[in-house]
Parts: structure tokens; C-alpha cells; sequence
């Protein structure tokens, strides 16, 4: 049965139809949160959307990064309006190191186990250029599932199979760096996600 979903999802209208569903109110909680953080965030003209998706989340606020998927439905869907996209892993990125000054990840590592996550991580980081900044956005499992049962039952189901608890999601993140994160509901059904960011030093 999963991989029939997993094909379904691959359909744009059916990925955007399912959010609708089970998270309820996303769009304007993430983008919030997204068109908040910008102004803490160093200027950034190059950026790269890394799991873009159809659509990237950065379009919202005003934002045309590259965007790089393994979706061939998602990355005509993308381009369609005259955007950028390359067709590549999130792990093994065919991009010139220091290339973006904001690299993103909105989304994506809920899909991937923890090597290829851990893996794609360093590949944003290698993206970037020395003073700019990487961005990740993921979904978290409550905290306690009876607190959140609908979040709860929603996650068990999710696409993604590697729904990582807040402190397993930090974990991942490459060592070294000032990271700031920040844990937020972001749908009526209570699903949570946490936003984490940091700034390469400018002499790496």
C-alpha cells in the first residue's frame, strides 16, 4: 500500500490536496514563520531550495530560490513557470561548493533515515558560502502522544517514515555551529515542526 501512496503523492494536486486535509492552516503558519525569520537572516541573493517540492515555500514570501528534487512530476511543475530546478539527491547535490548565500530545506528530512538526512545536511553546508546562512524547517513528533492524539495518529501515517522527535531532529545537525531553533503548531490538527538556522562564518 505505501508505495501506491507514494506514487499518488508524486501528483502534485494530491500532495496539495492532503495537506489541505490533514494540516489544516499550514500555509499561513509556515509562512509566517518563514517571512519572519528573514530579517535575521544575513541578504541573500543566490538561494537553493533543497526537496523543493512542486512549489517552493519561499515563493510565498517572495523568494525565487533553485530548487533541487528527485520528482521528475514535481520538478516540471516547478519549472513550469520559468523557475530553476536541477534533478538531484538531496545527499549527493551536483552544486559547486560556497555556490548560495542561503541554502533551505523546508520539509524534507522527515523522509529520509538518519544517514541520508545527516548526509544532506552537510551537502546545504557545503552549498553555502562563507557568511551565508542554511534553513531547515521539519516536521517533530509531539512531545506526548496524549496531549496531541489527532498529530499523534496523523504522524503514524505520515509519507514520510522518519518523523524524528525534536531532540533526534537537533542531533542531525552538523557540529560546529551556532544553531537557533525554534518549535511551533503550525496546523489545526496539531501538528508541530521546528524551524532551526545558523550563519557560516565569513573566513571558512
Amino acid at each position: 500500500m505505501r508505495p501506491v501512496l507514494d506514487r499518488l503523492l508524486d501528483l502534485p494536486w494530491v500532495y496539495r490536496l492532503q495537506t489541505a486535509i490533514f494540516a489544516p492552516g499550514a500555509e499561513g503558519a509556515i509562512v509566517g514563520r518563514i517571512a519572519a525569520l528573514l530579517p535575521q537572516l544575513p541578504a541573500a541573493t543566490r538561494l537553493l531550495d533543497v526537496g523543493c517540492g512542486p512549489h517552493s515555500w519561499l515563493f510565498r514570501v517572495g523568494l525565487h530560490p533553485v530548487g533541487a528534487d528527485v520528482s521528475l512530476p514535481y520538478l516540471r511543475e516547478y519549472t513550469a513557470g520559468g523557475e530553476t530546478a536541477v534533478a538531484a539527491s538531496a545527499d549527493a547535490l551536483p552544486i559547486a561548493s560556497h555556490s548560495f548565500d542561503g541554502v533551505w530545506s523546508i520539509g524534507l528530512l522527515h523522509h529520509l533515515p538518519d544517514p541520508t538526512a545527516a548526509a544532506t545536511l552537510n551537502e546545504m553546508v557545503r552549498a553555502c558560502r562563507p557568511g551565508g546562512y542554511v534553513a531547515v524547517f521539519d516536521a517533530v513528533l509531539p512531545r506526548a502522544t496524549w496531549r496531541r492524539p489527532v498529530a499523534s495518529a496523523i504522524r503514524r501515517f505520515d509519507r514520510g517514515r522518519f518523523v524524528r522527535s525534536e531532540s533526534a531532529l537537533r542531533g542531525l545537525l552538523p557540529s560546529g555551529f551556532d544553531w537557533r531553533c525554534d518549535r511551533f503548531t503550525y496546523a489545526a490538527t496539531g501538528l508541530e515542526a521546528v524551524l532551526c538556522w545558523m550563519q557560516i562564518a565569513g573566513d571558512r
